[in-house]
């Protein structure tokens, strides 16, 4: 064998190696998710609601239904491509857990959770710049940014969160532009 067809063939299974992982990155990222996965979720899916927006004097994350309305909001308002990442995130938040803590994420205590959820936070955060714009347009939000982001706008949005955690005027007045806040007055939940 001579070197030309050597160099040649190494390239052809390099090239065909690439486009056989691109394909598969393609297939996965792309292909229709298991959304029945959701609704046998959906403790889990509580309980990181409520790790993030926990109780305290103002109802939590749970006692607001955010559960149900990330599953909601995954179902018919998420792309294909962030759907399948949110549900690999699901699958890797169990497996982290059983293999830290030897439980579920559900029966973990709060510092635990804690610990799991930063865990995911730093692992999930965004690639800065280009690159990050570039990552999201291909293969969508990482799971913890769609996690997040669906659980601050189902709490905001909740009647707990819009009542009991923030000042909510039933019938506002006229528009006022600036008007400053009180020491410990609540943000508004009205525009």
């Amino acid at each position: 064998m001579n070197r030309r067809k050597a160099i040649r063939n190494i390239a052809l299974f390099t090239g065909a190696g690439a486009a056989a992982a691109g394909g598969f990155g393609y297939f996965k990222f792309f292909s229709r998710p298991n959304l029945a996965l959701l609704e046998n979720e959906k403790d889990l899916i509580s309980a990181l609601a409520d790790t993030i927006i926990p109780d305290t004097d103002t109802p939590g994350a749970k006692a607001c239904g955010t559960g149900d309305f990330i599953t909601l909001m995954l179902k018919d308002c998420t792309p294909r491509n962030a759907q399948n990442r949110f549900l690999d995130g699901l699958l890797d938040v169990k497996a982290y857990a059983d293999d830290k803590y030897g439980k579920p994420f559900e029966a973990c205590s709060m510092a635990e959770r804690g610990a799991i959820v930063s865990h995911f936070e730093k692992r999930d955060r965004p690639y800065p710049s280009i690159a990050g714009k570039i990552s999201k347009r291909l293969i969508g939000d990482p799971f913890f940014v769609t996690l997040k982001r669906y659980t601050i706008l189902g709490y905001c949005t909740s009647q707990g969160g819009a009542t009991k955690a923030m000042a909510y005027d039933y019938i506002p007045g006229s528009y006022q532009g600036c008007i400053p806040l009180q020491p410990g007055q609540k943000c508004w939940s009205t525009s």
